[in-house]
């Protein structure tokens, strides 16, 4: 989650103000890096063979971006490209937070009308070249060149002015309230995306719970609460009772009312055991199962004895990510290990398998409790999030109408 990538010009180290822009990035990379923000940096990112323009879409598909607007950076065409991708991305006015250096010359008409028209003269060049050339192939690299540079001539302009116009702190001479902005802007972003998700909890329904199971449970409802997620849960004794009391509780501290956020969903005729939040209906069999999916965004198992593993093998099947808590036991346990033998295939974002192994920990106390839950939470985090973007991703890629 949070991942933050670089837009800058970079291949200029030895001029005076190449070293400076160089400087300053590798601050912003170190305090970031520091606070455990994922920094994407080109330079360091692309490796022999990884395609540049491939590196240049993702960028454009990013969480947040770091835009370092430079003379150079205005008048690089790979630069350039960058910006165009960002544009492209679905509110892309709040991910960019541009940081404009002295020698870019765009808040006055003058500099402003200086990109626009050189990148109309480097669009006019390649068209000569082009059309010079009757024997050019139409897909040629040379006719993808010229509509990377055409895009740029069309929309420089657009992005010159989005820059100019937009409120930023310059870290060259506050550094600190920069980070803050950035860091600030990304948290709020996060619970506004958080507030919109639902996490459906699964697993053991017995009155007696085991010791690590009821712990974890607690510890669960809290963070979903904290994290301001919606709730889904099947209403049974158990895990659902202790995951949905210690929620309410949570949102009770926080004064927000149980009905907005807490969903139990049950079979006709029955009441779910923890009474509170909005009460949904079902019928028996498959619906059961499907009613709680269809709400929700990724599911959370704890423990179970049969009913649990059945919710995992019905959300591979609604292509939900699933978050096992292996040292839960149980179902738990079991999809842990059928999810380590079928790694490739399943929905976890960027999380990796070493990663997901780490939550293979022991539970004897509240503490141990809290630590698991932590490391599942940051997980969710970061699949939901990663599944926002991919979305983002794909609805760039319909076709336009």
């Amino acid at each position: 989650m949070n991942e933050i990538y670089l837009s800058y010009a970079w291949k200029d180290d030895r001029s005076e103000s190449g070293k400076r822009r160089e400087e300053l990035v590798d601050k912003i990379c170190a305090t970031l890096l520091a606070q455990n923000y994922k920094l994407i940096r080109d330079r360091n990112h692309l490796s022999l063979g990884k395609s540049i323009q491939n590196f240049m879409r993702e960028i454009g598909c990013g969480n947040y971006v770091i835009v370092v607007v430079s003379d150079k950076y205005l008048q690089s065409e790979y630069c350039m490209f960058e910006a165009m991708e960002i544009m492209k991305s679905k509110n892309y006015e709040q991910k960019i937070f541009p940081i404009v250096l002295e020698d870019a010359d765009i808040y006055s008409k003058d500099g402003q009308f200086k990109y626009i028209n050189y990148w109309k003269k480097q669009a006019q060049k390649i068209d000569d070249i082009i059309n010079a050339d009757l024997q050019l192939n139409a897909d040629s690299a040379m006719n993808s060149v010229a509509d990377k540079i055409r895009d740029i001539s069309h929309k420089v302009d657009d992005f010159i002015l989005f820059v100019a116009d937009k409120l930023s702190i310059d870290p060259a001479k506050n550094f600190d309230l920069f980070i803050e902005q950035l860091t600030s802007a990304i948290k709020n972003d996060a619970a506004k995306m958080r507030n919109k998700k639902s996490i459906l909890v699964a697993g053991t329904g017995n009155y007696q719970l085991p010791l690590e199971v009821h712990l974890t449970a607690k510890k669960l409802g809290e963070k979903i609460a904290a994290y301001d997620y919606n709730l889904i849960t099947g209403g049974w004794q158990g895990v659902d009772y202790i995951v949905s009391e210690s929620f309410a509780n949570k949102l009770a501290q926080k004064n927000i009312p149980l009905s907005q956020k807490l969903t139990q969903i049950v079979l006709h005729g029955t009441q779910p055991m923890f009474r509170g939040g909005t009460v949904q209906y079902t019928e028996t069999g498959i619906n059961e199962w499907l009613k709680c999916l269809q709400q929700s965004d990724l599911v959370i198992l704890l423990g179970g004895l049969g009913g649990t593993y059945e919710t995992y093998l019905y959300a591979k099947q609604e292509k939900i990510p699933v978050i096992p808590i292996v040292c839960t036991s149980g179902d738990a346990k079991r999809v842990f290990d059928e999810m380590l033998q079928d790694w490739d295939n399943q929905l976890m974002g960027n999380i990796s398998i070493e990663k997901f192994k780490s939550l293979n920990q022991y539970i004897n106390d509240e503490f141990t409790a809290e630590d698991v839950v932590n490391d599942v939470m940051d997980m969710a985090n970061e699949i939901i999030f990663d599944a926002r973007v991919r979305f983002e991703e794909r609805w760039r890629s319909l076709p336009a109408g």
